[in-house]
């Protein structure tokens, strides 16, 4: 199979807003082949490679183009040069870029089919290099030659490689009692390959703002040929007698806040999850059939923005945790951003869990099914992380931040009935 997509965007300057996106892919249905008659346990086998380009025009509108805003009133003397008339000013609040196109992602991908016993166990196997050139990404230039300090760009390129396996099994099949299991999981890791070219140059990018009170700065640091998400920030060493804190230097000494330095900052952990994983059960007893679903994340690390904050005494009078008292009653200084507030991320959630029961209904004329289900969604979740809820933003290039403004995910418990006539 082959396509070629040519699609267009206003969002991008005067001279690129059209891309090309080609896709191909092929396989060989190894299964069919004579040499595979006398293997009888294999029932499916087939291989694949695929390659496609896609594009991404995630940004806001307007950013190729000079947009007006306001900027201060100036008084203008006509005739009697006493009084003055007071004029409103508009300039460019934008720098143009006509040049500004489409981020592209390229991605190979090989990947085998298969079903084993006659389909009681079968899945896929993937594996995958993505490249995702030309970053659509919001940089800093020099005045003059720019009017502004900003512009939106295309800089740099990310690559992503991965495994993916999915698994299916008929696990039982006794009578009127069936099991089937489903498993997914994958892993992956990223590097941040370049962030210049010929005409913008960087070698590192900061985000992920912490907030005030105290003006932290920014938890993460994305490094030219580094993995994307790495926190960046003091290391812990303890507490002085009199509750102030103490952080490791470069040279392996310790030093308290007044005697930190850029220089002693360090990568800290990272909140990019490495591993991903999912896993439903599904049984069937008569009319009755339960669904058990699971779902994880793990290897990486969160900062638990509520404790670094609220956790302090130095904030009363006002709103802290309980903990503020107890578990961290030993902190007698401002809040501090380091790896003392870094905590595993690792969580298995039991996402859905759902029970029914289909009424038999060979003697109906105006049904031909009806379901009654009761089901459970986000239903409990286990970890070892302190804060509300280990699932944060682990997507773009700023993950594993709880941010004080998250709205805690509900419990959702419903009940209905599918018919069909």
């Amino acid at each position: 199979m082959a396509s070629l997509r040519h699609e267009g965007s206003s969002k991008f300057g005067a001279n690129n807003k059209w891309g090309n996106f080609p896709a191909a892919s092929a396989a060989w249905m190894i299964s069919d082949e004579e040499f595979m008659n006398d293997v009888d346990f294999v029932t499916n086998l087939k291989l694949r490679v695929s390659y496609g380009v896609t594009g991404n025009q995630g940004i806001p509108p307007y950013r190729s183009l000079t947009t007006l805003g306001t900027g201060g009133k100036y008084p203008i003397f006509l005739g009697d040069e006493t009084e003055a008339t007071y004029y409103q000013t508009y300039g460019a609040n934008r720098n143009p870029n006509p040049d500004l196109r489409w981020e592209k992602k390229k991605e190979w991908n090989y990947g085998v089919d298969f079903g084993l016993f006659n389909n009681r166990i079968s899945g896929s196997l993937d594996v995958y290099s993505r490249d995702t050139e030309d970053l659509l990404l919001d940089y800093t230039v020099p005045q003059p030659p720019y009017v502004h300090s900003n512009i939106y760009t295309n800089v740099g390129t990310i690559n992503n490689k991965g495994i993916e396996l999915a698994l299916s099994s008929r696990v039982l099949e006794a009578g009127d009692f069936t099991w089937n299991i489903d498993v997914a999981a994958s892993y992956q890791e990223n590097k941040l390959v370049t962030l210049s070219n010929d005409t913008f140059i960087a070698s590192e990018i900061f985000g992920g703002g912490i907030g005030n009170p105290g003006n932290l700065g920014d938890a993460i640091r994305n490094t030219e040929g580094g993995p994307i998400g790495d926190f960046y920030g003091k290391r812990f060493a303890g507490f002085t007698r009199d509750g102030e804190w103490l952080f490791y230097k470069a040279d392996g000494s310790v030093g308290t806040v007044s005697q930190m330095s850029e220089e002693d900052k360090a990568i800290i952990g990272n909140g990019l999850p490495k591993y991903y994983a999912s896993l439903t059960n599904t049984f069937r007893y008569n009319n009755f059939d339960l669904t058990v679903f699971f779902r994880g994340k793990f290897d990486f690390d969160i900062l638990n923005t509520v404790d670094l904050f609220y956790g302090n005494q130095e904030l009363l009078p006002g709103n802290v945790l309980g903990s503020a008292l107890d578990e961290y009653s030993q902190i007698q200084q401002a809040p501090q951003y380091s790896d003392y507030y870094l905590e595993r991320g690792d969580f298995v959630k039991l996402d859905n869990l759902t029970l029914g029961y289909t009424f038999p209904l060979e003697n109906s004329r105006a049904l031909k099914s009806l379901r009654w289900f009761v089901s459970a969604r986000n239903l409990a979740t286990f970890t070892a992380y302190t804060g509300r809820d280990p699932e944060v933003q682990d997507t773009g290039l700023y993950p594993g931040l709880d941010d004080r403004n998250f709205y805690p995910r509900t419990t959702t418990v419903s009940t209905g009935i599918n018919v069909q006539f």
